[in-house]
């Protein structure tokens, strides 16, 4: 039997998250001590492991909580066959197949299957309608499969490895824009590692017209506010793909309002800087969560500012 502060220890959630989830959704009952103490076994603190995995992927605490109750009501390897099942009811993608294939292939480590995937779905179909209507869906569901047990890291890294190194592709064949159009400086905040998002927005920036100039991942600070200040673009670009890259989102953004320079954020997690209040100002302002529709706003947006 385990304390509350050694389970948080253990599972990596702080020990008031831990009471309120406890207290709000029931995900576990744990024993109380002769002290009243709370007393966990090792089957809660599994329970929670794969609760705090769902929830580091994006999925809210009140559905993580409830694919888990509903694993646990099945027994064995309960979130692998919910999500399986939840996909299995997915009507079959308009390019053929259904939206299990990525996942299928990443789970069965299989680079010959991914790799004749991916192919195929990029000479189907534009590069906007790929991105927007399979490929970043496929990956949240890649992302859910990971953190359930379904696919392994190496199966994940794997498929993470192909997509980037199309994308790559895709982004040097649009081509640099023609010397008067708007330039842009795209990536990610300090911390932030997660770029398959922030690759294909910029890929489809570049499609757009826009001059595209990708700074990667991970840059500090300092170095955005020197980036902006020596290209002084029209506009900034960046990502918040999970929860952890909003605290540093919120400090960019807010930086580079302060040098008066129009910055758009987009990504999974764009409603939480919202809603920490960081694009209150009207040079700051979200993009929404479609690649192709994103890069027409911001088309629209950096000629407004410059008319």
């Amino acid at each position: 039997m385990y304390t509350i502060k050694r389970v948080s220890e253990m599972v990596g959630v702080p020990v008031a998250t831990l009471r309120a989830w406890q207290r709000r959704y029931g995900v576990v009952t744990p024993a109380r001590s002769s002290g009243g103490y709370r007393l966990y076994r090792a089957d809660d603190i599994a329970v929670l492991r794969r609760m705090q995995a769902l929830v580091a992927s994006g999925w809210s605490p009140k559905e993580a909580s409830q694919a888990v109750a509903v694993g646990e009501a099945r027994g064995a390897a309960p979130l692998v066959d919910l999500r399986q099942d939840e996909l299995r009811r997915k009507p079959a993608s308009p390019l053929g197949g259904t939206a299990l294939d990525l996942v299928a292939a990443a789970a069965a480590m299989d680079p010959v299957a991914i790799s004749r995937l991916l192919d195929e779905r990029f000479a189907a179909i534009s590069f906007e309608q790929l991105i927007d209507s399979w490929l970043l869906p496929e990956l949240e569901h890649l992302g859910t499969a990971w953190a359930t047990g379904e696919v392994t890291v190496a199966g994940e890294h794997m498929v993470a490895a192909a997509v980037q190194r199309r994308l790559n592709a895709s982004f040097d064949a649009a081509g640099q824009a023609s010397g008067g159009a708007p330039r842009v400086l795209t990536g990610l905040p300090s911390g932030c590692r997660h770029e398959l998002g922030i690759l294909s927005f910029a890929t489809a920036a570049r499609r757009q017209g826009i001059g595209v100039i990708y700074l990667g991942t991970d840059l500090p600070l300092a170095d955005w506010m020197s980036a902006v200040a020596r290209q002084r673009p029209d506009a900034v670009v960046i990502a918040v793909p999970m929860p952890s890259d909003v605290a540093p989102a919120v400090e960019l953004v807010r930086g580079v309002v302060a040098r008066q320079t129009l910055i758009a954020v987009g990504g999974q997690h764009q409603d939480a800087v919202v809603d920490a209040g960081a694009l209150g100002d009207p040079l700051a302002v979200a993009l929404g969560h479609s690649v192709s529709d994103a890069a027409a706003t911001l088309w629209d947006l950096v000629m407004s500012v410059r008319t």
